[in-house]
């Protein structure tokens, strides 16, 4: 299965390490220096054990700046990109988010677009679009790739076969 991923922080490197060690990966970014860092095998945060992970383990994984290479022929897009509240407006920047959703939808429109960035509640509902699907992120800043293989939860905003087969996704890269 192809899995994109866009967006290059914390979240989305340790998803995407994850899910490549069972899963063709791609994770798409518009930074040239963090695509080239990733493909070079190096990490671009502060995470030990995302370093060692990146080093030690076999990983079907490239990072690209196109869009194309990266939707063309995925099942899942996992989106989590920055989100930063905003104080002058009292709400979430969500900009990023229906940038990368409406590039996925003139590509493969057929892709389920799965929400990991932080937004308000009832956002994924408002987009009106059936195909996106909100599963919080439930990490902590440096210890990412711990909460990834030892989660506590895994969180799925609906129950449907899509997300029942998301769910598993996530599961199958945990240790427990």
């Amino acid at each position: 299965m192809k899995i994109a991923i866009a967006g290059t922080g914390y979240v989305s490197l340790t998803n995407a390490m994850l899910l490549a060690q069972h899963h063709e990966v791609v994770a798409i970014d518009i930074v040239p220096g963090k695509v080239a860092t990733f493909n070079a095998k190096r990490s671009p945060i502060e995470d030990a054990e995302i370093v060692d992970f990146l080093l030690q383990k076999p990983l079907n994984f490239k990072a690209t700046l196109d869009k194309r290479e990266a939707f063309i022929g995925t099942d899942n897009v996992i989106t989590a990109t920055p989100t930063d509240y905003e104080l002058p407006t009292n709400c979430f920047n969500t900009i990023s988010i229906e940038s990368v959703f409406n590039g996925v939808l003139t590509i493969r429109s057929s892709a389920v677009l799965v929400i990991k960035s932080t937004v308000p509640v009832g956002y994924a509902p408002k987009l009106n679009q059936p195909s996106i699907i909100f599963s919080p992120k439930l990490l902590r800043e440096g210890r990412a790739r711990y909460d990834k293989l030892h989660p506590s939860r895994i969180v799925v905003e609906e129950q449907s076969e899509r997300a029942t087969m998301l769910a598993a996704l996530l599961q199958e890269s945990a240790v427990k």
